[in-house]
């Protein structure tokens, strides 16, 4: 029997495990909600100290058995945070002029939503001051201090993740603003290439140092991929997930792409980045497993396809009716981890994971079939 570590980077790998894995990509609102803790208090908690974000989300993903959890690096240890909570709602308060600046969106990851786009990067000149630390530098700032701690703690019990810096068009909608950034597309490639080349070097150089910390595998998030069409994508994505992926590959991680919504034109592209597994296969952008299967399948692993509606609103026969989907279209062959289509909602119910992760586990394959993919 394979140890869930183990489980997920056969999956992964597009390899041939005992039994699917399930990695269901919790997020601290719906862990705050499951392990019964004060729902806004503990928001706030986190925002102030964000280490308790990974504590919270391992503790979850442990009490569901799960065989995988994402980890976040939670940013600077001794920054100054401001927050205001007023009629319901969580603000971010610029520290020097007291000014709202952002909303937390507390039905969704946990997220702040900017109530302003900030556009930080000008130029090329910009661009070449961001500073480029080393592995060692990032490892030394604290910011992986909680990442590192949780994984020592789980072991082999379970697979590690953590999120890559954006370094393809999301950087960009972060630093110019998601209008402007799709104008600067057509009418200034030359300086969004030269914005995506040092924020794919700083990216290379977090994860490294996630590897060095213990994390298992990158997830490289583009949630615009399917927006841009596979044209655009070709040329602002793609080289860089190949430059990311040869680059970490050597340091023992493995990755996956996040592609967001309708990534139904961008299979094949996603596939050709090396990334060992895509996901989340999200059916609310109308993702089949079966088409993803039928496409990529023998090249990547794959990961998701379960309906986030259904998770949060259907009933528990109609999740496991879902999933018994999902697995009858990604598992065969192996190379599929069952997870949802984006994020677990917060308000999904711990049945409905529970749910979840007994159909995967009891999704397992012939003894013969593993000794063929080992």
């Amino acid at each position: 029997m394979l140890t869930p570590k183990e489980r997920m980077r056969r999956a992964m790998t597009n390899g041939v495990p005992d039994c699917v894995p399930v990695m269901p990509q919790i997020c601290h609102p719906h862990a705050i909600r499951m392990l019964g803790m004060p729902f806004e208090e503990t928001l706030i908690e986190v925002l102030l100290r964000p280490e308790l974000m990974n504590r919270l989300d391992y503790e979850c993903a442990k009490r569901y058995g799960v065989d995988g959890m994402r980890l976040a690096v939670t940013g600077d240890p001794t920054e100054r945070k401001e927050i205001l909570q007023e009629d319901g709602i969580i603000w971010r308060m610029n520290p020097g002029t007291g000014r709202k600046t952002a909303r937390l969106d507390v039905e969704g990851g946990g997220w702040w939503v900017p109530l302003e786009e900030e556009v930080t990067l000008h130029d090329e000149a910009d661009v070449d001051r961001l500073p480029l630390p080393t592995s060692a530098e990032i490892i030394a700032s604290g910011k992986l201090d909680s990442a590192r701690k949780i994984a020592c703690e789980a072991g082999p019990d379970m697979f590690m993740a953590a999120w890559a810096p954006a370094f393809t068009v999301e950087y960009l909608t972060t630093v110019r603003g998601k209008a402007q950034t799709f104008v600067d597309l057509i009418e200034r490639p030359e300086f969004c290439h030269h914005a995506l080349n040092k924020a794919t070097d700083i990216a290379i150089q977090t994860a490294i140092a996630m590897a060095k910390v213990g994390i298992d595998g990158v997830m490289l998030g583009e949630t615009f991929g399917g927006v841009i069409g596979p044209r655009l994508y070709a040329e602002f994505c793609l080289p860089y997930m190949r430059r990311f992926v040869e680059a970490v590959r050597p340091h023992g991680l493995l990755t996956y792409q996040h592609t967001c919504g309708n990534s139904t034109a961008l299979f094949e592209l996603m596939a050709d980045s090396g990334a060992d597994c895509i996901e989340p296969l999200d059916p609310l952008g109308g993702v089949s497993v079966a088409d993803a299967k039928r496409r990529v399948g023998a090249r990547v692993g794959l990961m998701g396809g379960v309906h986030t509606v259904l998770l949060a609103r259907g009933s528990l026969r109609e999740v496991q009716a879902d999933c018994a989907r999902c697995l009858a279209e990604g598992a065969p062959g192996g190379g599929y981890i069952l997870a949802c289509g984006d994020m677990l909602p917060t308000e999904t119910s711990p049945e409905k994971v529970r749910a979840m992760v007994e159909a995967a586990h009891l999704c397992r394959y012939s003894d013969e079939k593993q000794r063929r993919h080992a």
